[in-house]
């Protein structure tokens, strides 16, 4: 917890100091850096990519809105604006981001290393609420 009565910036320095990695410390450290994604047509402008080890983010504009897709690759869990899909009933929108989201790994150099499992990840996920009617239809 902060104290407020710390100057700005101190804090951080206590917690290094502790042994502790700040958030971006930890991105330093896994190489993450996001990057504009190749435009194409029918995908959202603005859009960024951050490829990590063993997950990704893929931020872009969804009905006017900032929307984030997140995988895991060590947990083997993706996330959709902060919340995992399996706790989700998605919309056909949210199910044709997800998908999108392979498209954009398949053309971005680092983000193949994780297309594979992805589109594995997203396939299990998708059928299993699928069976259990957890996905809005059109």
């Amino acid at each position: 917890m902060k104290n407020i009565h710390e100057p700005n910036g101190e804090r951080l320095m206590n917690e290094e100091a502790k042994g502790r990695e700040s958030p971006l410390e930890r991105i330093k450290k896994t190489g993450g850096v996001a990057h504009p994604v190749k435009q194409r047509m029918g995908r959202p402008a603005d859009s960024m990519l951050a490829v990590y080890r063993d997950r990704f983010t893929y931020t872009f504009i969804l009905d006017k809105e900032v929307a984030s897709i997140h995988f895991d690759r060590s947990k083997k869990e993706i996330f959709f604006r902060g919340h995992n899909i399996l706790k989700m009933v998605l919309s056909p929108e949210q199910v044709r981001a997800l998908k999108s989201a392979q498209e954009v790994l398949e053309d971005d150099e680092q983000g193949k290393l994780l297309f594979n499992e992805y589109v594995a990840t997203l396939g299990g996920l998708l059928a299993d609420k699928y069976k259990s009617a957890q996905v809005r239809s059109a």
